[in-house]
C-alpha cells in the first residue's frame, strides 16, 4: 500500500486489532501518522480510538475471530472509525480459508463473503488486490461514502483565447477563489489554475498556456479580492512567472484567528476547515496524483474544481457581508 501511494503522510491511519503493534511501528518509522488499537490490554494498545481516520486497517484479524458474528461485529466497530471518503482495509494471509464450499475455491467468493460481513450502505464495493498470483494473501479495500462532489458546473479551459476571455470576465467580479495544482518534485511546475465564483468553477490547463498574462492582469487587479487557502504557496508559484497576487483573503489565517482562544477539533488544513465550518468531507486522494498527464481523469478534474468551489463557501463564513447601519437602511427607504 505504501509502495503504490495508497498510504501517505497526509493521512491518519488506525491499525485496528494491532496486536503488539508491529504494523504501527513500521508505519511510524516511515513518518506516517499511525495509531493502534487492540482490546487485549497487555499488548499496550487497549485505549479505545477517538475520532475518525482516513484509513482503518485490519491486518490478519479476521482469522483470529472464530465466528461470523464476531467478524461482523468487529468490522462494524472498525468501520465506525472511518471518516467519510476514507477507506477500510482488510488483509488476510489466506483468502481460501474463508471459502468452504467450493473446490477449487474462488477468490470472488471470498470477496463476496467479506462484502456480506460489512453489510452497510455507507460503504461501496470491495476492491480486491492480490500482489502475487502464487501467494494466498489478499488485501480488500472499500471506501466510505459521504465525500463532497462538485455542486456547480466545472469548465475545462485549454485554449488561449478562452483563457483570455475568462480572465477578462472575472476581472468584473468582486471576488474570485483561486487554487492551483503542481508537480510534486522541485522545482514545482504549475499544472492547473482553478478559478471560482458563486455557482461556477473553471479549471485552466496551465501547461497549455505559453502566455500567462491574462491571469497576471486578473491577479494583480486590486479591485478583485482573491480567496486562497494558504496563499503563500500560490504566491510562490506565480512569482516564478513574475506575477503578484494582490488583495488576498486567506482562509488559513482566518480559521486560526477564529479559534485562537478556544480548543478546536482538527487542524487548519483545508479539509479540516471544511469539515468544521461547512460539515463536508473532502477526498484528498488525488493530492499526490500526476497533474502533468492529459487528459485529466474525471476524478482529478472534480478534485481540482472542489477546492476552488469550497473556498467560495468559506469566504461567506469567514467574511460575511457587512450589515447596513440604521442610517443606510433609512436611506434605502
Amino acid at each position: 500500500m505504501v509502495q503504490k501511494g495508497f498510504l501517505n503522510d497526509g493521512q491518519t491511519i488506525l491499525c485496528y486489532g494491532c496486536g503488539r503493534g508491529v504494523d504501527v511501528n513500521w508505519l511510524r518509522m516511515r513518518r506516517l501518522h499511525a495509531q493502534g488499537y487492540d482490546p487485549y490490554e497487555p499488548y499496550g494498545f487497549a485505549e479505545a480510538p477517538k475520532g475518525a481516520f482516513d484509513v482503518v486497517i485490519l491486518a490478519y484479524v479476521m482469522k483470529r475471530l472464530q465466528t461470523h458474528e464476531n467478524r461482523r461485529e468487529t468490522l462494524r466497530k472498525a468501520a465506525g472509525h472511518v471518516r467519510p471518503g476514507g477507506h477500510l482495509v482488510i488483509i488476510t494471509r489466506n483468502w481460501s480459508q474463508f471459502v468452504t464450499q467450493e473446490e477449487p475455491p474462488q477468490i470472488g467468493s471470498a470477496v463476496a463473503y467479506f462484502q456480506g460481513l460489512i453489510g452497510t450502505p455507507d460503504f461501496g464495493a470491495l476492491a480486491a488486490h492480490v500482489w502475487d498470483e502464487h501467494d494466498s494473501a489478499l488485501c480488500l479495500q472499500v471506501q466510505r461514502g459521504g465525500i463532497y462532489e462538485p455542486q456547480h458546473p466545472v469548465v475545462w479551459i485549454d485554449e488561449p483565447g478562452e483563457f483570455a476571455a475568462l480572465c477578462t470576465r472575472l476581472a468584473r467580479e468582486p471576488m474570485v477563489a483561486l487554487d492551483v495544482e503542481t508537480t510534486l518534485e522541485e522545482p514545482r511546475v504549475l499544472c492547473t489554475i482553478q478559478l471560482g465564483i458563486p455557482g461556477r468553477t473553471w479549471v485552466v490547463d496551465a501547461l497549455a498556456m505559453s502566455d500567462l498574462r491574462p491571469v497576471k492582469d486578473l491577479l494583480e487587479n486590486e479591485r478583485v479580492e482573491k480567496v486562497i487557502h494558504n496563499a503563500f504557496f500560490e504566491e510562490q508559484m506565480f512569482a516564478k512567472h513574475q506575477i503578484r497576487i494582490v488583495n488576498i483573503f486567506d482562509t488559513l489565517p482566518a480559521s486560526r484567528k477564529k479559534y485562537q482562544k478556544q480548543s478546536v477539533t482538527g487542524g487548519h488544513k483545508l479539509g479540516d476547515v471544511c469539515e468544521r465550518e461547512l460539515g463536508i468531507y473532502l477526498d484528498k486522494t488525488n493530492q499526490t496524483s500526476d497533474w502533468t498527464l492529459r487528459p485529466l481523469r474525471a476524478d482529478q478534474l472534480a478534485y481540482a474544481a472542489i477546492d476552488a468551489e469550497v473556498l467560495v463557501e468559506l469566504y461567506r463564513i469567514f467574511k460575511p457581508p457587512v450589515q447596513p447601519t440604521n442610517l443606510e437602511l433609512f436611506a434605502l427607504e
